[in-house]
């Protein structure tokens, strides 16, 4: 008769059997599995530490070009915007120390920087578009008519381009130092403005100098907000709109390549000494030729240099 203990000592001769046959296979299997790990793992080292040293060389050759463009600049550049008045304003993401270098730039081909101011990002926050309305209608000189438009921060931004570069929408407009502090002073008071170089409200041409663009909830209106200010600029005089990058949705320089490419020059790669020579090669080509350019190396650039190709 089977009972209780037959199927405890035929369940225990089962287990007993998957154990030893673990066991056995284990053994059989460790040394070439553990041979195969480690030789995998010493080829993954090797992989990483010769994609180290490549992005070690590839920094030390941007060193080298770099170097290089900031010892040509001076010739390249000498003369290319003498006796010009370039206005330089700095977006939101725009790192300090390319405002320097375009501004350095600038100084290589003789120009005048007639004001350097840096828009913050509560100007392009969506929420402030009415605040900034209603400060365009107060601060609009009496010599111009305030937008009629329901956004703020395109209302503002024509103000502010009149006042900064003495016209408005392409003609002269009479400017005062008044009506400069007004407008400066109010953009201030609300944190959305900080002022270097006070603007002297005459500009031959402008660089606006950006990062890759908003990321944030907000992005599609906040780089909205940047095309706008850039084409109300560009109403006025000839403007290059330079950013660190041409990569990610709705960055501005794709909106202004696809919709403003005949009145905003662009540069996609301002970060590096390079992109600040050629911010200013294109702003000079603009002012000196009417030539639009397009630089970087970005997909919608067509060259580094103007006439490079």
């Amino acid at each position: 008769m089977i009972n209780f203990r037959y199927h405890l000592v035929s369940l225990t001769a089962v287990f007993l059997a998957l154990t030893v046959g673990l066991i056995l296979g284990t053994a059989a299997l460790n040394g070439p599995a553990i041979e195969a790990f480690e030789s995998n793992i010493q080829s993954l080292r090797d992989s990483n530490e010769q994609l180290r040293d490549q992005a070690e060389q590839m920094e030390k050759d941007l060193e080298d070009d770099q170097a290089f463009a900031n010892a040509v600049a001076p010739s390249y550049l000498a003369g290319q915007l003498t006796a010009k008045n370039v206005l330089v304003v700095a977006l939101p993401g725009a790192d300090t120390a390319q405002v320097d270098g375009a501004v350095e730039m600038l100084g290589y081909a003789g120009a005048t920087v007639s004001g350097r101011i840096s828009i913050l990002d509560d100007f392009f926050d969506p929420a402030n578009t009415g605040a900034l309305g209603d400060l365009a209608e107060r601060t609009t000189p009496e010599t111009m008519t305030t937008p009629v438009t329901y956004d703020g921060v395109t209302a503002m931004s024509y103000v502010l381009a009149a006042v900064t570069t003495g016209e408005a929408a392409g003609a002269t407009a009479t400017i005062t130092p008044a009506d400069i502090t007004t407008v400066i002073t109010g953009l201030t008071d609300m944190e959305m403005l900080t002022v270097e170089t006070p603007p002297t409200g005459v500009a031959d041409g402008v660089i606006i100098l950006a990062g890759p663009g908003s990321t944030d909830s907000d992005a599609a209106e906040r780089n909205a907000g940047m095309v706008a200010l850039t084409n109300e600029f560009a109403a006025d005089d000839p403007t290059v709109y330079a950013a660190t990058t041409d990569t990610g949705d709705g960055n501005p320089i794709k909106t202004l390549l696809a919709e403003n490419a005949d009145t905003v020059a662009t540069v996609d790669n301002v970060a590096i000494t390079q992109g600040q020579i050629a911010a200013v090669a294109a702003l000079a080509d603009f002012i000196n030729t009417g030539t639009v350019n397009h630089l970087g190396t970005g997909e919608g650039a067509s060259d580094l240099l103007p006439g490079a190709a």
